[in-house]
């Protein structure tokens, strides 16, 4: 699980050009807090399914929260029978 939300916090904070920014975290809402848009969140989408081979749903996108980093790196994990 490590690996995974590693890959995908330098992924998301490459996308959203946050680097840098103090205020970008694990638990952090992407989209409450301006990071992700409905367009930044299908980049995501793709890149998770694309990296971790796994398929996200739209019954997925509707039944899990997917609003932070560690939100995304569990439904990879669930998805990926690792949780």
């Amino acid at each position: 699980m490590e690996e995974i939300t590693a890959k995908l916090e330098e992924y998301i904070r490459k996308l959203c050009d946050a680097e840098d920014d103090p205020e970008f975290g694990l638990d952090v809402n992407l989209f409450d807090t301006g990071f992700l848009d409905s367009v930044g969140s299908m980049d995501v989408i793709v890149f998770v399914e694309k990296t971790f081979g796994v398929e996200i749903s739209q019954r997925d996108l509707t039944l899990y929260p997917m609003n932070t980093v560690n939100e995304i790196a569990t439904i990879v994990g669930i998805k990926k029978g690792l949780c």
